[in-house]
């Protein structure tokens, strides 16, 4: 939330703090050229210093404007009435005593229209800064609804990640460990890719989406222990678009799909199980395998489809993964990006 703080005071545009000095400058010179200009005596060193006080007290007018509290309170109200109406008589009071000549020529209804526009203008000032201090204070909460919104997607998004089904790690050790009493010729090979697996599990830790090549690297890893485990009851195919490769996908979704695959079917010698993994255009790919369920239902600890989905959602992302199934065949299909 911090971050999203700072970046809302760094984007206070330069047209909003320099437009106190516009108006201020621009309104009481365009007041004085147009008085002077229909005189004779058109003197400019004569314009500029009263040009000065009026800008300045309008500067003034608008710091005092800009200190206050807003609200709707009748205090406010007050306090900003109150205010206004003695800086205004400041003004003229501070005219009339700095340039007695000018104001001297000027009749009584004159000198009154001064104080009235002066009073006019303290009046665009405030409506002026209360909208600007309303746009600002609609702004803040926006951003600190989007930065709380954020945070809390991120927070959702780690947890999923970290449901990372435990039997995993208890598997793979297990048919190392048979691996090892049996001395199978891959089993150093099993250990690389085990290692493989883990250090991606944990240099992924802080992110949510990966490319699809580096997705596809952790699934081999992951696959070749699988495959040891399961040997020839296993059979998997890949079929991956190379323009497709540095499109992103959600952390360890095709590792989860396999995963699934795996967990709710029946693997054996007699009924093998067929993983396809393959793009019918580059911005999805589908994971499908041979239907055959098992008779009793695998306890799930959160992780499948159901996590997959709700990632996708927490990213934004509609309709990011597409289940299809029949009596033959189940599919899952995810949407790249």
């Amino acid at each position: 939330m911090k971050v999203f703080k700072e970046i809302a005071a760094t984007n206070k545009s330069g047209v909003e703090k320099l437009l106190p000095y516009i108006i201020s400058f621009l309104l009481p010179g365009l007041n004085i050229l147009n008085n002077s200009f229909n005189q004779d005596d058109f003197d400019f060193l004569k314009i500029a210093p009263r040009w000065l006080v009026a800008s300045l007290f309008l500067l003034l007018q608008w710091n005092f404007n800009n200190k206050i509290t807003y609200s709707k309170s009748r205090a406010f109200f007050i306090k900003a009435i109150t205010g206004n109406i003695i800086i205004t008589i400041s003004f003229v009071l501070t005219y009339s005593l700095l340039f007695p000549q000018a104001t001297l020529l000027l009749s009584t209804p004159h000198k009154w229209i001064i104080f009235l526009k002066f009073l006019i203008t303290a009046t665009v000032f405030l409506s002026i800064q209360y909208t600007l201090k309303a746009s600002k204070t609609l702004e803040n909460l926006r951003v600190e609804n989007l930065s709380l919104k954020s945070e809390n997607y991120l927070a959702q998004l780690q947890q999923l990640k970290k449901q990372v089904n435990p039997h995993f790690l208890f598997n793979t050790l297990s048919t190392l460990r048979s691996m090892i009493r049996t001395s199978h010729p891959n089993t150093e090979n099993f250990v690389l890719n085990l290692s493989d697996v883990y250090r991606q599990l944990l240099q992924t830790r802080e992110i949510n989406t990966i490319a699809l090549k580096e997705e596809i690297n952790f699934l081999n890893a992951y696959l070749f222990l699988i495959q040891v485990r399961y040997e020839e009851a296993l059979h998997i195919k890949q079929n991956i678009y190379t323009n497709a490769l540095y499109y992103q996908i959600p952390v360890f979704a095709l590792q989860l799909l396999v995963e699934n695959c795996i967990k709710h079917n029946i693997i054996s010698q007699q009924n093998p199980l067929f993983i396809e993994i393959f793009q019918k255009d580059e911005t999805s790919i589908t994971v499908t395998n041979n239907y055959q369920p098992k008779n009793v239902t695998t306890e799930t600890t959160g992780t499948g489809l159901m996590n997959l989905k709700k990632r996708y959602e927490l990213m934004g992302i509609r309709e990011g993964v597409i289940v299809k199934q029949n009596d033959k065949e189940f599919s899952v299909t995810l949407k790249l990006f």
